[in-house]
Order: structure tokens, then C-alpha cells, then sequence
């Protein structure tokens, strides 16, 4: 094997890798979710989710370098007086605060001038424009905001300028506007719109000209449209479990594309573009889809120099 030829499969490896990462899930090492004083120096991962809080307990001063912190599902917490607290944790850089049943975000969030990863996954009543205008002091680098029934987003979003993740996942964003706001954020690496009961995506999609992961698999997408040729650096898109019945063209236009996932969906055919035209494509993945033998055939031949092809079923 060439030098180059190596390079290219460990870079394939990692973009596998990475496109399956859920970011804040492994950092800091073990997770604890009690404390006593002989663990004071090695917490740093902290869980204290689902424990009826309303406020922290008063042992958190004792722990010496708090960098992880999870209050999801406390509704009666008070996320005021938390913050307070917690500027005595300078190391803090991830927070979550899923299911809080939250209305608002306190102002003094800006005390944390350290977190990169904030969660408000599952607050359905926060007032959204009201909260990011409060977080954008704080150098975010991955929001969650999962599960909060949002169908459009508010333009203050665009100032989130450290912003590189963003999990919009079991929303309803079919507003077109909020399409041209993710555009603007200039470090938008990867987007999650699954779960996100789409039929069809916007023209606006074409906006997102610098993200390189796209997430828009579980929805019910039969199509794409052509527009998606504005999203030049993508190199992964995620469009698994949707309603294609052919794989789609518009992929053969995407200049970076590298991977495709289009499993669980009910392709039965290609288009001849994949034999026609030279696109950049290196991987697909077909599993759980209903085609053909000779379309399979067909595709193999199409896809013979590809690092990834699989079309294994498990129905």
C-alpha cells in the first residue's frame, strides 16, 4: 500500500469515528455521582440528575476542579443561586440542564465564563431568543437544544460565534429562515436535524456552506433538493430512515462529500448520474433498503473503488 493510500483510510477511519461521537459524552474520565471527601480531587465528571434538588448540595465547594456537571430532571432547582455557586468552579466547561421544565435562563449564566458545552435539551417552555441572547457572553462550542418542539429559530442565534455543534434533534424546523441563521454561524461544524418530522428540506439549506457533518436522518425526506449543491464542505451526511426510493442525485453535486448513510429507507434504484458523472464520493452505506438484484449489481459495479458498501439487511 502507498503511503497516501494509508493516510486516506485513517482519515476515512476518523471521519467514522467522529460522525458517530455524542461530544460530551467521554471527557474527564469517570462519571460520580455521590461524593465524599477522598474523591474531592479526582471528581471531575459530576452527576447529579434525577435527585429532586432545589438547590446544590453544599459539598460542591470541596471539590477542586470541577470540568462536568449534570442537573437534568431537578425541576425545582434554582438555576439563579446554581450559577452563583458555580463560579467557584472556573473549570467548568460542561453543563447540563435537560428537563428542567424552564421558562427562562437566569442572567447571571454569564457568570460561567468557561462553558463550552451547553445542554437545554427537553424545556419545551423557554423562551429560546430570551435565553440565547443570555448565553452569547459564554464561548459555546456545542449547544443541545433536543427535544423542544421548535419549529423556528430566533435570529439572535447567528452571534453564537464559537458555536461548531448544534443537536436540533426531535424538533419541527421546516421555517426557512432559521436555515439562513445557521448559515451564520461562521465555525457550524456538525448539525443534527433528525427526528425533525421533514417532508421536505428548504432551498435555504443552502446557507450552510461551512458545516462538514449534516444529520437528517428519521425524518421523511424523498428527496433533496438541488439547492443542496450550496453545502460545499460537507464530507458526512446522515440521511438514514427516511422515504427515498432512489438514491439521491443531488449527492454527485456535493464537491467535499465523502460518506453517505441512506439505510433503512426503500431504495430500489440509482440514477445514472453515478455512472456518468465524477463526484467525490468514497462511501455508501445501503443496508435495509429493498433493491434489486440487478440494481445491486449495478451499484457494485458504480461503486467498485469505494472504501465503505454495504448493503446488509437485517429486517
Amino acid at each position: 500500500m502507498t503511503i497516501n493510500f494509508l493516510k486516506y483510510i485513517a482519515f476515512f477511519a476518523l471521519l467514522l469515528l467522529f460522525s458517530n461521537c455524542h461530544t460530551y459524552t467521554t471527557f474527564y474520565g469517570e462519571t460520580y455521582t455521590s461524593f465524599t471527601s477522598k474523591d474531592a480531587k479526582k471528581i471531575h465528571r459530576l452527576d447529579l440528575s434525577n435527585q429532586k434538588l432545589s438547590e446544590l448540595p453544599n459539598w460542591i465547594h470541596s471539590i477542586s476542579d470541577l470540568r462536568q456537571l449534570n442537573l437534568s430532571n431537578n425541576p425545582e432547582l434554582n438555576l439563579s443561586s446554581v450559577f452563583t455557586k458555580l463560579k467557584q468552579h472556573p473549570n467548568l466547561e460542561v453543563l447540563l440542564l435537560d428537563s428542567l421544565d424552564l421558562n427562562e435562563v437566569p442572567s447571571n449564566i454569564s457568570l460561567l465564563k468557561n462553558v463550552k458545552h451547553l445542554s437545554l435539551a427537553y424545556n419545551p417552555k423557554l423562551n429560546f431568543e430570551n435565553a440565547l441572547q443570555k448565553i452569547i457572553p459564554l464561548p459555546l462550542e456545542f449547544l443541545n437544544l433536543k427535544g423542544n418542539n421548535l419549529e423556528q429559530l430566533p435570529s439572535v442565534l447567528s452571534q453564537l460565534k464559537f458555536l461548531k455543534d448544534l443537536n436540533l434533534s426531535y424538533n419541527h424546523l421546516i421555517d426557512s429562515k432559521s436555515y439562513i441563521y445557521l448559515g451564520e454561524l461562521p465555525n457550524l461544524y456538525s448539525l443534527w436535524l433528525d427526528h425533525n418530522h421533514l417532508y421536505t428540506l428548504p432551498k435555504t439549506i443552502n446557507a450552510l456552506k461551512q458545516i462538514r457533518y449534516l444529520y437528517i436522518d428519521h425524518n421523511y425526506l424523498k428527496e433533496l433538493p438541488s439547492e443542496m449543491i450550496g453545502i460545499k464542505k460537507v464530507w458526512v451526511i446522515h440521511a438514514g430512515y427516511n422515504n427515498f426510493t432512489e438514491i439521491p442525485e443531488t449527492f454527485t453535486t456535493l464537491p467535499s462529500l465523502l460518506m453517505i448513510y441512506l439505510n433503512n429507507n426503500q431504495i430500489n434504484y440509482m440514477p445514472e448520474a453515478y455512472v456518468s458523472r465524477k463526484y467525490s464520493l468514497q462511501g455508501i452505506l445501503l443496508d435495509n433498503n429493498p433493491i434489486p438484484l440487478i440494481e445491486k449489481e449495478k451499484m457494485k459495479r458504480a461503486f467498485k473503488n469505494f472504501f465503505l458498501l454495504s448493503f446488509e439487511q437485517h429486517f
